[in-house]
């Protein structure tokens, strides 16, 4: 009976050991995972900021449409661009803080992995979308200011200086060459030098997200 009673209590003693390693794993996961969404908040900052960005260039598209409507139709061009680009930049930010608010201490690792991964690709996606047409769109301050000054003056859309005409052919030529290349990196057989330059590209805080993760399963594997 001693025997029984030793084997019976050495057996709970290991069914307890069992269930505080379960819950000290459980506890570290949910640190880690709260740690990966306060590593996010930079970016979350980041995206607001780049929000209220956007907007302004929705406020300067519409002011600049409706000044060049009937009047200078290339202020009236520029205007729906910087329109356009404004609405395009907001879209962005949104779609990021939605996958940012996604990522929850509850939910599984691979699940957190995977969104991540989304959230990754949303963000180069949306680097794309807001950082190339910059090529072009920085200019368009500069031509809202010499059309009006062209305007003052009795003169025109056309007669706005030739150097603005050159920064715009510029960045056009920019805007190009930085399509081309990044068409040229994603070809087969330049994947290591791809993955390189897209994890310089996604952001100090998605890496150090995924880099939090990958310790974490890690330590879960072992």
């Amino acid at each position: 009976m001693e025997l029984d009673d030793l084997k019976q209590a050495w057996q709970a003693l290991g069914h307890q050991l069992q269930q505080q390693n379960a819950l000290q794993l459980q506890q570290y996961r949910e640190s880690k995972l709260r740690g990966i969404g306060r590593t996010l908040r930079p970016l979350f900052w980041g995206q607001l900021v780049q929000m209220a960005f956007g907007l302004g260039f929705v406020l300067l598209g519409v002011w600049m449409w409706r000044i060049g409507h009937g009047i200078a139709m290339p202020l009236f061009v520029a205007g729906i661009i910087a329109h356009v680009y404004g609405i395009a930049t907001i879209i962005a930010s949104g779609v990021m803080l939605g996958h940012i608010a996604k990522v929850d201490a509850s939910l599984p690792v691979v699940e957190v992995q995977h969104r991540l991964l989304r959230m990754r690709k949303a963000y180069l996606i949306g680097g794309m979308v807001v950082g190339l047409p910059w090529w072009v769109l920085w200019v368009v301050p500069l031509f809202v200011i010499a059309t009006l000054q062209a305007m003052q003056n009795g003169g025109g859309a056309s007669d706005v200086p030739t150097w603005l005409w050159l920064c715009l052919a510029g960045g056009t030529t920019g805007l190009v060459g930085t399509l081309v290349f990044h068409h040229w990196l994603h070809r087969p057989g330049r994947e290591a030098l791809a993955k390189r330059m897209d994890d310089g590209a996604a952001g100090g805080s998605l890496r150090r997200a995924q880099a939090q993760l990958d310790e974490l399963k890690r330590f879960m594997a072992e």
